[in-house]
């Protein structure tokens, strides 16, 4: 007889039962819990002609003035609004 291992991280294989417990659980699909793959979607590289590299800052909580930022876009955020179901 073979014991098999869970895969590392998904807790328990099995659940048996205790004869002290009050009360007992069984699985059951549902259906809730589907594995599906994520639609992939390929990132937008755009070419912009900007006016400056350079941003300026004046806040008193920031020991600086200036500072360089040569990306516009935020990869990140375009993906936390689509999960959200906001319009980009």
């Amino acid at each position: 007889m073979s014991i098999s291992l869970p895969p590392r991280g998904r807790g328990t294989a099995s659940n048996p039962h205790n004869r002290y417990a009050p009360t007992r659980s069984e699985q059951e699909d549902d259906g809730w819990y589907q594995d599906e793959t994520p639609q992939s979607r390929a990132t937008e590289v755009r070419k912009e002609q900007a006016k400056t590299a350079i941003t300026r800052n004046n806040s008193p909580d920031v020991g600086f003035d200036r500072s360089v930022n040569p990306y516009r876009g935020c990869e990140h955020v375009i993906v936390d609004k689509e999960m959200y179901g906001q319009s980009v």
